[in-house]
């Protein structure tokens, strides 16, 4: 087999550089897309998290409201109740809540008849 010369065995040896050289270029190519991939979504979850806690926190803030009138009108209830000349302690009972809880209700009813509106 005949050797080959040293100006084809250069010239392979470049192709085979270049060639490899445009590889490692096309696999850091697809790295810096896939990077780039990741840190968009990275930020899109985390913008989506952060309006799901805002969401949440909406429908806690509405729903501590809604809780607030209920007691409200849970404490008017009571007063009507007491007002048909029932016990607190017998009104209490009915209820099955302790008396603790019958002065927080009536508290409750009280502070919205002073407000002024």
């Amino acid at each position: 087999m005949a050797r080959e010369r040293k100006s084809a065995a250069a010239l392979a040896a470049r192709e085979k550089a270049r060639t490899k050289a445009l590889e490692m270029t096309q696999r850091h190519e697809l790295l810096l897309e896939k990077a780039a991939e990741y840190f968009v979504l990275e930020d899109q979850s985390a913008a989506r998290m952060a309006s799901a806690q805002e969401q949440a926190r909406q429908i806690l803030d509405q729903a501590k409201q809604a809780l607030e009138a209920d007691h409200i009108e849970r404490g008017r209830i009571v007063v009507a109740m007491l007002s048909t000349g029932e016990s607190r302690a017998l009104v209490a009972q009915r209820l099955g809540v302790s008396a603790g809880e019958l002065r927080v209700l009536l508290e409750a009813a009280n502070t919205t008849t002073e407000r002024p509106r």
